[in-house]
């Protein structure tokens, strides 16, 4: 026992927690990531393929997979930065606040928001006569 208040013992599987958990954060950052890539291909396909009827629309999906790679990228930011504070936390053996209880539920709900919109897309999509 440390005779120092706020001091306390760092063990090694702490470290390897941490880097777990920066490992999650990009595995998500990579998903989204491919999901917009996968959006955007879909999109300049598309309009290139398929005439004016789906300008609107390329464009509509366009700034969707464009957000969501700017969120993606936002993740892999996000993990690396806390990667690195919770590393010095660990090393510096500090008692502290080691997680975040609002950026993974905002993350999610922005996300489940963007993937819902873009299967009503394709629900309407589907659903119109004559396409």
């Amino acid at each position: 026992m440390s005779s120092q208040p706020g001091l306390r013992r760092t063990e090694a599987k702490a470290f390897f927690a941490n880097e777990r958990t920066f490992l999650h954060w990009m595995n998500m950052s990579v998903t989204t990531g491919s999901i917009s890539a996968a959006l955007l291909g879909v999109a300049g396909h598309a309009h290139r393929h398929w005439g004016s009827d789906f300008t609107v629309r390329a464009v509509g999906v366009r700034v969707l997979a464009l957000v969501m790679m700017a969120i993606s990228i936002g993740m892999a930011v996000y993990a690396a930065f806390n990667f690195k504070r919770r590393g010095d936390m660990l090393v510096q053996k500090l008692d502290g606040p080691y997680d975040n209880r609002v950026l993974p539920v905002v993350v999610t709900v922005v996300l489940m928001t963007f993937l819902t919109i873009v299967w009503i897309g394709s629900i309407v999509s589907y659903m119109e006569p004559g396409k």
